[in-house]
């Protein structure tokens, strides 16, 4: 027998009339607007802890290259001016320094009247110094003269402070631009609430000294290679006290051209701390810093 089609029997018999009040198992889901707060600014670190940014692209009309740096685990850190350069050999130099980093990471700034995008920021430098070199600078010490400063002792790396530079030249291009100015101040601010320290170099203030080509002389000797032996070496020249001279040393370090590399090298690395505010004078004090006396 042929069924016949009843609309009726779809609709109709499934058709339940609603109540005038009907439960709703789950809300509503309503767009509400986010008052969480959004971040001032955002850092970017490169993934392998080095320079966010090389800066060598062939396409640049300054001094530009690469400066192995002992203070950034023996990285070559780029440079694309003449006082970066000259900026990270006192670095380098110093004993109160401890860490080493150029084009440390790239900022991004959100602020308004800059047509809805964030403003750009590329430090310098970016170094981890003992409380004494920031104290001096802040005081308005040059960085060649507080370069020259010895530790006399290693702090753990919790004491250290974080300095962010910008070094420029006694003139430059952009002083004027007051949108750039603006950026360097909102950076400022960015660095402050992070415990961070900000500081604007010029050439003359900071980097028109004698001692800027006695670090690019040492520069050349850095890395040479200090053995065991080296070490004990140096532990004899100090015997039971913690400083000595410069020509003590390198007379227990072989004497000659080759024990004043081998000083150098040490002090480099940290385990002695050589004198500098008389020149490279053998009467230098030389303080140990890394090892036991013998």
């Amino acid at each position: 027998m042929t069924n016949i089609f009843n609309p009726f029997k779809i609709f109709d018999e499934a058709w339940e009339e609603p109540d005038e009040v009907q439960e709703i198992s789950e809300a509503p889901f309503v767009v509400r607007p986010n008052f969480a707060p959004l971040p001032i600014a955002t850092l970017y670190w490169a993934d392998n802890g080095g320079p966010i940014r090389t800066i060598i692209n062939g396409a640049r009309r300054v001094p530009t290259g690469f400066l192995p740096v002992i203070k950034a685990g023996f990285r070559s850190m780029p440079f694309d001016s003449k006082l970066e350069c000259q900026l990270m050999q006192l670095a380098d130099i110093s004993s109160r320094v401890h860490f080493v980093l150029a084009q440390p990471h790239r900022m991004e700034i959100c602020a308004r009247g800059n047509r809805g995008k964030p403003m750009i920021y590329f430090p310098d430098v970016m170094l981890k110094v003992v409380p004494s070199f920031l104290d001096d600078l802040l005081k308005g010490m040059s960085f060649a003269e507080a370069v020259k400063v010895p530790a006399r002792e290693l702090l753990a790396s919790q004491e250290w402070e974080t300095l962010i530079i910008e070094v420029k030249a006694d003139v430059d291009s952009r002083d004027g631009d007051e949108r750039y100015r603006k950026k360097l101040e909102f950076a400022k601010e960015v660095y402050r609430r992070r415990g961070w320290h900000f500081l604007e170099i010029r050439e003359t203030a900071h980097l028109k000294s004698q001692f800027v080509k006695t670090a690019r002389f040492l520069d050349w000797r850095k890395r040479v290679a200090i053995g065991e032996a080296d070490l004990q070496a140096c532990r004899e020249a100090f015997g039971a006290n913690r400083v000595t001279t410069l020509w003590r040393l390198e007379n227990e370090l072989g004497g000659g051209n080759y024990g004043r590399v081998k000083a150098y090298g040490m002090h480099y690395r940290q385990i002695v701390s050589i004198d500098f505010r008389n020149g490279l004078c053998p009467d230098a004090a030389v303080y140990l810093l890394n090892g036991e006396v013998a």
